[in-house]
């Protein structure tokens, strides 16, 4: 009788011991499974990563020969007389235009730049609250420039608005990007993209 209790009690340890090898094999493998799969997932880009480094599209303008390159995610219009194209896009709300003009009155590039402002400013509402507030020399596609900034109340939407225009004059031609932005929402990201923008310009 003892033998036989002593030989149930081994069968029943021997069950357990091997009861726990098998819970103890599967445990294991579905934790090497599991750190395998963590380890290979691929975290999708945030909007905001997208815009900064995604993919760039490019413009190019027959009638002035510039091009440039600008953010994908941006919507791109060109104008019915050929001179340029409006870029925009809705988060934050800019619109960027980049454009040609014949030199018709003659002007150096300060005197079309201050022509430009004034009549920016005689459309704004309260037009004795719009300013200057930057004004400096640079340059756009290797030709000597200017770069003004202004702000000034839209007549329209009320809101107070931030203006970035970069000009150059050559044969006769103003080359033009304006950047246009409620001041509200003038930050590092929309100079960022606006500067790219500028550095990616080429004149012919």
């Amino acid at each position: 009788m003892a033998k036989e209790n002593n030989s149930k009690t081994i069968w029943i340890i021997v069950a357990v011991v091997f009861g726990i090898l098998i819970i103890g094999g599967l445990l294991f493998g579905f934790g090497c499974y599991y750190f395998y799969k963590v380890g290979t997932t691929q975290i999708s880009p945030s909007p905001t990563t997208n815009l900064q480094t995604g993919t760039l599209s490019s413009y190019a303008n027959a009638r002035y020969g510039f091009s440039l390159k600008y953010p994908s995610t941006f919507s791109a219009q060109e104008s019915q007389n050929g001179d340029g194209v409006t870029l925009s896009t809705s988060d934050p709300k800019m619109t960027v235009r980049v454009y040609g003009s014949n030199n018709v009155l003659s002007q150096d590039l300060s005197e079309y730049l201050d022509w430009v402002r004034n009549n920016l400013f005689q459309e704004a509402k309260n037009p004795e609250s719009a300013k200057e507030i930057l004004t400096e020399d640079t340059t756009l596609g290797g030709v000597p420039a200017k770069e003004r900034q202004w702000t000034y109340i839209d007549s329209i939407t009320g809101i107070l608005t931030f203006v970035d225009q970069v000009s150059a004059l050559k044969n006769g031609i103003f080359y033009n990007l304006q950047m246009e932005i409620a001041f509200s929402d003038n930050d590092e990201f929309s100079a960022h993209v606006f500067d790219n923008i500028l550095s990616s310009y080429k004149i012919e």
